[in-house]
């Protein structure tokens, strides 16, 4: 890859400088970047010392993954790559401080550690060091001096589950030709869809471009196959027999307060209905705040860590334990996904891979399952609790029309499986290429 000078030049002047002044201005404020900063200390000796662990006969495969999400993502790619290539060592990086724990525990990763800063010669002693034989990156987190080290190096980049949405910033006039510069360097993108295609294509050749499909669908399936034959993940079924639950997935304040007041009002016409709340973040005070809102529609709610196997006297379950929501689902009769009144929505695949019609507010562009899904009429938006009530009762009162969601959110999921093997085929074509070259 030829660099662009101009570009190399104004990102290493003019961008990295803007940026470590803003780490520096966040710090005192961010417990998270705080933690990142203080973390990535030492982190070249560690690379240093993984590195002289490795047995001389194995190759290094970097892949990067922002944070847990984007982890959970691949995983299904890092245990296919093992079974396919015994001979390789598999270092994952991460950028997000919540990514640490879940990644270096996790049996498919035999080495772990942050991505370093993105200046030139962190991202070029970074390559020095681990020597990869192929740099995986996944979703979205691509950086320019990264990129351009690996080139430089002649260590080849494949962007896997690539996606690139139709507001994102890689698409702004100032930014196209700085990622069109350093883009150009990655030797795949691998994309989640033709939309996605489309729109890189704008940024670097369509030549390195391929619609391969997005690997979580494949690891949202295995969980879902974990749960099933897992008793301590969730609930057991027992208590759910003849009755319709509405599970709200990952919700913050804005999404209680859409789902929380059409529930109560239906609920006194369908006793049937039942709630399970299972917040983002289930601090002590949100969880208080929660149960008093609660209360004011006369609703009686009951903790997950109390409610001792028995919810006859309850009309909603709160869920104060983290790990289980995906676990939860298959419980479910229908879901509201959260975030979409925020940031953007949240994993809306844990649930429709059970086949569950969804809910979910207005912010859901970012997310090009959630677009499929709402296309297709596997899922509503909805802005308002009287909105979320009529299109509650249209179920409620049309079991026809709760399956044919139902039936079209199994059906997309279903569709969405098999990336992995595409990905690795190509991981692994494209490191057989490599050695026929050298």
């Amino acid at each position: 890859m030829r660099t662009n000078p101009f570009w190399f030049i104004f990102y290493n002047i003019v961008v990295i400088p803007l940026l470590y002044v803003a780490i520096q201005v966040t710090r005192p404020f961010n417990a998270k970047v705080r933690k990142g900063i203080q973390e990535h200390k030492g982190l070249f000796k560690k690379l240093a010392d993984i590195k002289n662990e490795i047995d001389s006969g194995r190759r290094v495969v970097v892949m990067h993954c922002a944070s847990a999400g984007e982890f959970e993502a691949a995983r299904p790619v890092l245990k296919k790559l093992r079974e396919e290539l015994t001979d390789v060592h598999l270092h994952v990086t991460y950028f997000s401080p919540s990514g640490g724990k879940p990644i270096s525990q996790a049996d498919e990763v035999d080495s772990s550690s942050y991505l370093p800063f993105d200046d030139m010669l962190s991202a070029k002693r970074f390559f020095s060091i681990l020597k990869p034989v192929a740099f995986l990156i996944v979703k979205h987190d691509v950086w320019p001096n990264m990129v351009w080290a690996a080139s430089k190096q002649n260590v080849p980049v494949v962007w896997i589950n690539a996606n690139l949405h139709e507001r994102s910033k890689r698409l702004g006039l100032l930014a196209r030709g700085l990622n069109r510069s350093f883009l150009s360097g990655i030797t795949g993108i691998l994309t989640v869809g033709d939309a996605h295609a489309c729109r890189l294509a704008t940024l670097v050749s369509p030549e390195n471009i391929e619609v391969i499909g997005d690997s979580r669908y494949d690891r949202t399936s295995e969980r879902m196959q974990q749960a099933q034959s897992d008793a301590d993940k969730g609930l057991s079924l027992s208590w759910t027999e003849n009755k319709r639950v509405i599970i709200g997935g990952s919700t913050w304040g804005p999404d209680q307060r859409m789902l929380i007041p059409a529930y109560a009002t239906l609920k006194k016409e369908y006793a049937d209905l039942y709630l399970v709340l299972v917040p983002h973040e289930p601090n002590q005070d949100f969880l208080a705040d929660t149960e008093y809102y609660l209360h004011g529609f006369g609703l009686r709610p009951v903790r997950y860590s109390q409610m001792n196997g028995n919810l006859s006297s309850s009309d909603v379950l709160i869920v104060d334990k983290v790990g289980i929501l995906a676990a939860l689902y298959r419980i479910a009769w229908v879901a509201y996904v959260g975030g979409a009144f925020g940031e953007g929505v949240h994993s809306v695949l844990e649930p429709a891979v059970y086949g569950l019609p969804l809910f979910f507010g207005p912010r859901y562009y970012m997310s090009y399952e959630a677009e499929s899904l709402v296309q297709d009429g596997a899922a509503s938006v909805v802005n308002s609790p009287d909105e979320m009530e009529r299109q509650l009762r249209v179920f409620l009162e049309d079991k026809s029309s709760w399956q044919r969601a139902a039936d079209i959110s199994d059906r997309i999921t279903r569709a969405g499986l098999g990336a992995t093997d595409k990905i690795v085929r190509y991981v692994v074509s494209t490191l057989q290429n490599q050695v026929g070259a050298s």
